[in-house]
Parts: C-alpha cells; sequence; structure tokens
C-alpha cells in the first residue's frame, strides 16, 4: 500500500504525465558519444544536485545514502533502513551567476524494514534571456523555467540495496512548455570482497530512462545515463571512489574521489573531500575536473560544501543541509 505522505507525489505525477507519443526516442543519433553533444533536452537533469557528490567529482553511485539518494542512485535510500530515522534534504546551487538549481528531497523508512520510500523536487531557473524572431529581430526576453518531481522507492536484500524512482518533467522556454516521465533504478553491494585491508562496495545507476520531452513541434530525447561505480574503504577513516559514466549525449568519462572523516564527539563527524572529473576537464580550459569540499554531522544535521572551479567561466559553490528525525 502507498504510504500516505507520498499520495499526493503519485496523484500529480498522473495529473501531468502525457501519453507516450509513438515518435519518441529515448536515445539521439550517434548516442553515448560526444557526436551527440546538444541533442538532448532538460538540460538541468545533468546538473549535480547536492553537495557532496560535486566535491568527489561526482563520484556517487556506490556511496550516496539518505535523502540525496533521490538524485544520484535510488538504492542508496535503504542504507537509512538501520537508523530508523527519516530525512529531510535541500540543497542550493549556484551556477555562473545566472542561474541557479534548488533541490528538496524527503525519504522515511517503513517499519519492520519493508524499506524506504522517499520524494523528491528539483528547480531550475535562469536570469532572462534575449529573444529573437526567425528573422534575427530582437524581441521579448524570456525566462526558462524546468521542474521535475519524482517518487522513489528502495529495499535491502541481504548486502544488497535496489531502488527505483519515477519522475514527472517539465520545461518551459520561450513560451512553450511541456512534459514528459522518466524512470531511475539502482543497485548498491556493501562490502563484497577485501581488497588489501580495506573492503569494496559497488553500486550501479540508470538515470532518465523515458521518452522525448515535446516543446512547441520539437522533441529531443532526455538526457539518459548508466553509471557504474566502486568505493574502497582503505582504513575507518578513508575512502576512495571510482565512477564509470557513460551518458547518452558525451563520451564516456571517469571521475574520482577521495573522503577523509572523522568523529570529534558522540554524534559529531566531519570530514574532507577532494575529486577529479574527467568530462569537466576535457571539456572546459582553466582550472576544472578538480572539486573540494567538506561536510559536518552535528547529531541530527548534516551540512555539506562543494567546490567546484569551470575555469574562465567561474567556480560554483554548493550547499546542501539534511535533518533526520
Amino acid at each position: 500500500m502507498l504510504p500516505a505522505f507520498l499520495a499526493p507525489v503519485f496523484l500529480l505525477a498522473a495529473s501531468l504525465a502525457p501519453p507516450l507519443p509513438a515518435s519518441a526516442g529515448i536515445f539521439p543519433p550517434s548516442a553515448f558519444s560526444d557526436k551527440a553533444a546538444g541533442a538532448t533536452s532538460a538540460v538541468f537533469l545533468k546538473t549535480p544536485v547536492g553537495a557532496r557528490g560535486p566535491a568527489l567529482g561526482c563520484s556517487a553511485a556506490a556511496a550516496v545514502d539518505g535523502a540525496e539518494s533521490l538524485f544520484w542512485n535510488p538504492a542508496g535510500l535503504s542504507r537509512m533502513a538501520s537508523s530508523g530515522l527519516s530525512e529531510l534534504a535541500a540543497g542550493y546551487n549556484a551556477l555562473l551567476e545566472t542561474s541557479y538549481t534548488g533541490a528538496f528531497a524527503y525519504a522515511r523508512p517503513l517499519s519492520d524494514h519493508r524499506g524506504t520510500f522517499g520524494a523528491s523536487l528539483v528547480y531550475f531557473s535562469q536570469s532572462a534571456i534575449q529573444g529573437y524572431t526567425p528573422r534575427g529581430d530582437p524581441s521579448a526576453p524570456f525566462t526558462p523555467n524546468d521542474v521535475a518531481l519524482s517518487g522513489a522507492y528502495a529495499r535491502t536484500f541481504g548486502s544488497v540495496h535496489a531502488g527505483g524512482a519515477l519522475k514527472v518533467v517539465r520545461s518551459e522556454l520561450a513560451g512553450e512548455s511541456g512534459s514528459t516521465f522518466a524512470l531511475d533504478f539502482g543497485v548498491q553491494a556493501e562490502r563484497l570482497t577485501d581488497i588489501s585491508e580495506g573492503a569494496l562496495d559497488l553500486g550501479a545507476a540508470v538515470q532518465n530512462l523515458g521518452p522525448a520531452l515535446k516543446l512547441g513541434s520539437v522533441s529531443d530525447p532526455l538526457p539518459f545515463k548508466v553509471t557504474g561505480g566502486a568505493v574502497w574503504h582503505i582504513n575507518p577513516s578513508v575512502i576512495g571512489l571510482l565512477d564509470i559514466h557513460a551518458p547518452v549525449d558525451a563520451d564516456p568519462y571517469a571521475s574520482l574521489g577521495m573522503e577523509f572523516g572523522t568523529a570529534f564527539g558522540e554524534g559529531m563527524k566531519a570530514a574532507l573531500r577532494g575529486g577529479y572529473n574527467i568530462k569537466q576537464e576535457r571539456a572546459i580550459d582553466g582550472l576544472t575536473g578538480l572539486s573540494g569540499g567538506f561536510g559536518v554531522d552535528l547529531l541530527k544535521f548534516r551540512l555539506d560544501y562543494a567546490w567546484v572551479p569551470l575555469g574562465e567561466l567561474g567556480t560554483t559553490h554548493r550547499v546542501s543541509l539534511a535533518f533526520r528525525f
């Protein structure tokens, strides 16, 4: 039975989701290569949400847990079951001083280890853009807006976590609007094997699997993506992370991350993070690819921050907050 707190999410999803068009394409031509760059819609779905993942170079498929799992790998929701605590998370990304992304996520473990439900909202907006007519004459400015609403469920089977999410995506651009839906699903496996002195976790996620988004007379595929990742527990305080990303509109690439964590009191922890993302390094000049940040847990609160330079385009700052109750 669907929990009462998620019923409004799925009712709204059902009302917004359009019927699947017969001609809707899931993949663009030359999929999974740089030749497909610019061929997808709803590009805000490609923007990393939260702060821990970006600080680690976006290496999160096997490491993410809690409510933010809705944005990276829904399987991570089930890792909350052992605590029995619900979590409410919020994130804000300032993107090059002209646009921003806001995100909210809520996750709730069910009693008797029957799984974890979650819901999320991601909103993207940017400054007004000058419009032009087909003849090249200036027209009224417009402000792009995008939103994605998700509902998810995850459950643990032994040492394996599995989860899935249904999302509704809506975009508005230059007086045109359109909606579609998409599926995310993933798995995580903890402590699979030992390498030297550390255990290995594995994870995989599929995101944005769904029909094309149509704006006016133009229909473009969603930014489908497959990610596989590993976490090496080097020692109780240090983990190393590696993810392999296969987006539908770019060549596959890798990302690396490392996190140093320590406890400094009961219920209090701190972590320093660093990462390297090969896609960012090869796509933009300057000090790109590198990232860093920190996280602080204070009893039931968690604060995360990420610093992600984008070369001559500037630097993005990402902040996320979470509360467990």
